[in-house]
């Protein structure tokens, strides 16, 4: 499949590489794996120093996985704030508390119990089997991707079913005759995030350049392929900001859809924010007086699959008693303003919140 020659150097050479340009990060200090793990979860869809300023904020909190275990779910959301992407918060409080419960706090060292972990998928097992317990597993992220398409020019999209175990195949056939794996794997993610960047590639310093197809073909911006990608959803977020001058009315999301378990205010999908105030009003069933609405404030949040167009129409209510009975009739929840910061929102919530504040 892979040209004798280029097998036997490829993995060597970025071993090599690794071992002198190394990126330092903290939780490259040692080989722990709750450590590992909690910093693989913190950069999924995450720039590196973001991950790293939230990682330190974990660890500094959370020091070890029975800590983490035994916080408070808000608490948890509320440090999540700002990295999107919230059903990895609740697998990472779920994950340490299994651990804790099943492991006594120790992570399992089979690459397939790994799996059977919320929140832990491929790419996440194999690092952290590999890394740490130095299991025969090859990680697959968008960097080897890159690597692996470009070095040996391969046509295979990697969006598309069977990739995965493809790329994974190939990666260790390269890594063959390399003693650490986990050392393989942080060499060939921190070589495309370095050196065989999506743009501008760092080509004349590559010590692989020589038998790379992209390189000596110069069809570095071809590679990775993909699959075109389907147009984005559309919805319509209509949110009813219902406060008074101490609290706000909210909810949790709970359906099986985007930022479950954070809060936001009354939620009505429309189209059309007339539409929307009218049900909104008929719901409440409560004479228009009862209500003072200002102006609508509008937002678009874009999602991986979603684009969602967000307004949000405040609506102060006066009486405490139409305030307690609005609450009690659409099932809300009363959080002190002066609060909110300790609750998990959704970025488009929040960065109301902040301009609000």
């Amino acid at each position: 499949m892979i040209k004798q020659e280029s097998k036997l150097e490829f993995g060597a050479k970025i071993v090599r590489w690794f071992e002198a340009n190394k990126r330092d990060l903290p939780f490259r200090k040692d080989r722990d794996p709750y450590k590992v793990w909690l910093s693989e979860i913190l950069l999924q869809q995450t720039q590196m120093a973001t991950g790293i300023k939230y990682y330190n904020k974990f660890i500094k909190k959370f020091p070890t996985i029975e800590k983490l275990a035994k916080a408070n779910e808000e608490t948890i959301y509320s440090m999540w704030k700002g990295l999107g992407y919230y059903n990895r918060a609740n697998n990472l409080h779920k994950t340490a508390q299994r651990i804790v419960k099943n492991y006594q706090g120790a992570f399992p060292r089979d690459y397939n119990e790994l799996l059977g972990l919320p929140g832990i998928g491929k790419y996440t097992a194999a690092a952290i089997s590999s890394i740490c317990f130095n299991s025969k597993k090859y990680v697959i992220d968008a960097n080897v991707y890159r690597v692996l398409s470009r070095y040996l020019g391969l046509n295979t999209k990697i969006n598309k079913a069977g990739s995965y175990k493809y790329f994974e195949t190939l990666s260790g056939e390269l890594a063959k005759g390399i003693k650490e794996t986990g050392t393989y794997n942080e060499a060939i993610m921190d070589f495309g995030s370095l050196i065989c960047k999506p743009k501008n590639p760092k080509c004349e310093i590559c010590n692989t350049r020589k038998t790379c197809f992209s390189y000596i073909n110069n069809t570095q911006e071809k590679y990775p392929l993909k699959e075109k990608i389907k147009k984005k959803k559309i919805r319509y977020f209509n949110y009813f900001a219902i406060q008074n001058e101490d609290f706000y009315l909210m909810q949790k999301r709970s359906n099986n859809d985007i930022w479950k378990n954070l809060f936001e205010f009354y939620l009505i999908e429309d189209k059309s924010q007339k539409n929307a105030q009218n049900v909104f009003q008929v719901n409440l069933n409560l004479h228009k007086n009862v209500i003072s609405y200002e102006e609508t404030t509008q937002e678009v949040s874009q999602l991986s699959h979603q684009k969602i167009y967000v307004s949000f129409r405040e609506c102060f209510i006066k009486g405490k008693r139409d305030f307690s009975l609005i609450e009690k009739l659409l099932k809300l929840k009363r959080i002190k303003k002066q609060k909110t910061k300790n609750y998990g929102f959704p970025k488009v919530i929040d960065k109301y919140l902040k301009y609000k504040s």
